[in-house]
């Protein structure tokens, strides 16, 4: 398997807001972008239920990263290393509210990696329940889960567009 560069990663992350600001960029001007961002398609997730997991995700990550490289006796949530025990509220906010939260989670998440010493890619920390993981894993499933959220909020306007 090919290793990913956390560089790589922080170019993704970085380039979270404008994705997913572009995913309501192109609306028509009779259709209301929070409107439509709530409605929910056939797997009764609306976009803006995808865009609240990413930026939850990438909020999770982010503070298990910071554990892993900073303290040697870190255990970390078993949502960390269990994507299905990641389940969230719905927002109660809006489009532009929910997008700057995610971009601001996404950047500061950005800043922490560029502060990683090369070494300290391959620390590991264990997950309560079993298992471990290492920072360079966490660093792309949270790109990795951002951009998977990303795609089924695109689906997901593409399927409830026109629909009232």
């Amino acid at each position: 398997m090919t290793v990913r560069p956390p560089s790589d990663a922080v170019v993704a992350l970085r380039s979270m807001g404008r994705r997913w600001r572009g995913l309501f960029a192109g609306l028509d001007e009779d259709e209301s972008v929070d409107a439509l961002a709530h409605r929910a398609g056939a797997a009764s997730r609306s976009a803006l239920d995808h865009a609240t997991h990413a930026t939850r995700t990438v909020s999770l990550l982010g503070r298990a990263l910071e554990q892993i490289v900073v303290d040697d006796d870190a255990v970390l949530h078993p949502a960390v290393a269990d994507a299905s025990q990641r389940e969230w509220p719905a927002s109660p906010t809006g489009v532009e509210e929910t997008i700057d939260e995610l971009a601001h989670e996404a950047d500061r998440l950005a800043d922490r990696a560029e502060q990683v010493p090369a070494g300290d890619w391959t620390r590991r920390a264990p997950v309560a329940g079993g298992g471990d993981v290492d920072a360079l894993s966490v660093l792309w499933d949270a790109v990795d889960a951002s951009v998977a959220e990303l795609k089924a909020a695109e689906a997901t306007l593409r399927e409830v567009r026109g629909r009232r």
